[in-house]
């Protein structure tokens, strides 16, 4: 089935808001960062295999989020951040800042 140009525009403008809503949440409830852990937001459209790749060479993964996108990763060296960053991270939180897109429990 063929998507019209609308639904389409509508589509894409639904999934900026989603992303940035996200963004805006893990950010208000990031603390100062800890140089050794980190969440690293990924781009939402990689895949969770893409992104725990990813993710695992910016250190040794920790905790996944309920959005496929997100991963807390520790690095030893103290160089989280900039380590996410180079494997491809959109932005870095503190860990607190991912309990927001924490897996809930039922």
């Amino acid at each position: 089935m063929k998507r019209s140009a609308r639904e389409t525009t509508v589509a894409l403008g639904v999934s900026l808001v989603t992303v940035l809503a996200t963004a805006a949440v893990l950010l208000a409830a990031s603390r100062t960062p800890d140089p050794y852990v980190a969440a690293g937001v990924f781009p939402p459209w990689w895949t969770r295999t893409a992104v725990i790749a990813a993710a695992g060479q910016a250190g040794s993964i920790r905790d996944l989020g309920a959005a496929p996108f997100i991963v807390v990763v520790r690095d030893p060296e103290g160089r989280v951040q900039a380590r996410l960053r180079a494997a491809g991270a959109l932005f870095s939180v503190g860990p607190a800042g991912s309990a927001a897109c924490a897996p809930q429990e039922t």
